[in-house]
């Protein structure tokens, strides 16, 4: 499937038919993987995304940009995005359209980030596109306005640059982990955990979402996870079998 709000010889009222059309979105996410599935999901939406890796680049982006709807991811590398979401909803001028997004169950969750500010929550990956787009319209102010959400199917499995963000992500966690066992740094193993474990639920890799729940529970088990990881850039995923992303 094209993304039609890049192709040549769209006119601008084929563009507002699209149901977030000129929305613009902050996304406060480490995860490269998710950030362009996100990403690929609010282009052929008609949204415009920027993305902060970290609590310090959404800082930055927020002192001169103000978006329609910022999407918080909760396990950042820089601190807890719950306290984002706090600082956001309570501001002077707060944003309304906060979503609080996570790896983990919503169940574990959800009641926290609402109670802190969040207009919505999502469970990454992100089970459909019709999901992405009812959420977001959902905090949106003129969500009665716009055109209501499609029932396309949006397979981002055969997208060259998820599975290359995939392989990134896992790459960077290699090395940092490595790099906090020699160290003895827990608080950098737990963050490598917990990105692992997404990871995991996103490719559908049983082995290493258990593995990594397993770390989170005893962080003498890293080593093993270690290893596991290790496998599996060594072995670079011949294909990446996203889970929840039609």
């Amino acid at each position: 499937m094209s993304l039609s709000g890049n192709e040549p010889g769209i006119s601008l009222g084929g563009l507002r038919r699209q149901c977030l059309f000129a929305v613009t979105i902050l996304l406060v996410e480490d995860s490269r993987s998710a950030s362009e599935a996100i990403r690929l999901f609010a282009a052929e939406s008609g949204a415009r995304v920027r993305r902060a890796d970290s609590l310090h680049s959404a800082s930055r982006h927020l002192a001169i940009y103000r978006p329609n709807v910022v999407m918080v991811d909760l396990g950042l590398p820089d601190g807890d995005g719950m306290a984002l979401i706090r600082h956001l909803a309570s501001a002077s001028t707060p944003i309304g359209g906060i979503i609080a997004l996570s790896g983990h169950d919503r169940g574990d969750w959800q009641e926290e980030a609402l109670a802190a500010g969040a207009a919505a929550c999502l469970e990454k990956p992100i089970a459909s596109f019709r999901e992405f787009q009812e959420t977001i319209l959902g905090v949106l102010p003129d969500a009665t306005r716009r055109r209501s959400p499609d029932d396309r199917h949006f397979d981002l499995s055969d997208r060259a640059s998820v599975q290359a963000a995939l392989m990134e992500d896992m790459q960077r966690a290699y090395s940092l982990l490595n790099e906090a066992m020699q160290a003895a740094d827990e608080d950098t193993i737990a963050y490598c955990t917990q990105f692992l474990g997404s990871i995991g639920e996103m490719l559908g890799d049983d082995a290493l979402t258990e593995m990594a729940r397993s770390v989170l529970e005893d962080t003498g088990a890293a080593g093993g996870l270690l290893l596991l990881l290790n496998e599996r850039v060594s072995v670079a995923y011949p294909r990446f079998n996203l889970r929840g992303v039609a």
